[in-house]
């Protein structure tokens, strides 16, 4: 059954979420300045755009000689993993950090 309603605040969110890919501000800083949580702009940009949205660009190329390991940014935060990390460390990091976002 159709909602107006439920259509309504998808046209709201779809608008707020290109406002922000627009603004050139990241989306923590965004929110702030409009006053809205980024744990809901989170929810709604995931519902409704893809996340095939990741393309070659997305990745970064590093030389073999940047280290053992790999680093994982995201939201402005970074992870460098070591070729000999502790998997249920990572596990916990990440969980941290999943926890923060939030």
């Amino acid at each position: 059954m159709f909602n107006p309603r439920s259509a309504a605040k998808k046209l709201e969110w779809e608008a707020r979420i290109l406002q922000q890919r627009e603004s050139g501000l990241s989306i923590e800083r965004w929110c702030r300045q409009n006053k809205i949580t980024s744990c809901s702009f989170h929810y709604w940009k995931d519902r409704l755009f893809s996340k095939s949205e990741l393309t070659s660009s997305s990745f970064a190329e590093l030389p073999e000689d940047q280290g053992s390991g790999i680093a994982i940014e995201y939201q402005g935060m970074r992870v460098l993993i070591e070729k000999s990390f502790d998997p249920d460390t990572l596990k916990w990091r990440l969980a941290a950090l999943k926890s923060f976002l939030c």
